[in-house]
């Protein structure tokens, strides 16, 4: 995968397309989904590899995820720091992005935000495998939040080829990482976040978990 230079994002192959991610979620003026469509994740509880990937630390685990009631496969998911996405226009400490495919190709990322705090077990097996190509037990299922409501609105992905037509769910609730992880992460990123994209005339919709 080619290495980026996130301090040079205008050198970025770019596409001419007006759904781009990330966004700055305004949670006043998003839209109250009336509908039930919960997220349910059955990841698997062995990781296979840890790596660097130029762009982002990424895991590669596996796993079904069922999202608005249709079936998905987990593909891998990786971290960015500080957050892509804002939330009433503030960055978090970090973001992790869960990637999914479902059978007719369609992409939905699940993303968290990461603030500091405790230690987080998931940032710590992610920092002790990183460049180790081998099988770790690694239950990560237990270490998201429970409470599952979100933010919904179409976008891409983000970085190249800043593929468009990507379901994100960015969930409300948050988790934590120490400060000690965060420099970790930033020893190998001093940042690895797009800039915020404009909205456009995009909908942002809030799932409540009941």
């Amino acid at each position: 995968m080619e290495p980026l230079d996130y301090d040079a994002q205008e050198t970025w192959p770019q596409i001419l397309g007006h759904t781009q991610s990330p966004i700055d979620i305004q949670t006043q003026t998003a839209q109250y989904m009336p509908y039930l469509a919960p997220i349910n994740l059955s990841y698997d509880l062995v990781a296979n590899y840890v790596r660097d990937t130029g762009r982002n630390i990424e895991v590669g685990l596996t796993g079904m995820a069922e999202i608005a009631k249709r079936p998905f496969t987990l593909q891998q998911f990786h971290i960015h720091a500080p957050s892509e996405h804002m939330r009433d226009g503030q960055h978090y400490d970090a973001e992790i992005h869960f990637v999914h495919g479902s059978p007719n190709g369609q992409l939905a990322v699940v993303g968290i935000f990461l603030q500091l705090g405790a230690p987080s077990p998931l940032v710590a097996q992610m920092l002790t495998h990183i460049n180790r190509e081998e099988p770790f037990t690694f239950n990560v299922t237990d270490l998201l939040p429970t409470n599952k409501s979100y933010y919904h609105y179409m976008g891409s992905l983000t970085t190249p080829p800043l593929t468009e037509n990507v379901e994100w769910y960015v969930l409300d609730n948050t988790l934590t990482l120490s400060e000690e992880q965060l420099n970790q992460l930033h020893v190998h990123y001093h940042r690895n976040n797009r800039d915020v994209q404009p909205i456009n005339d995009r909908l942002v919709l809030h799932y409540i978990d009941q």
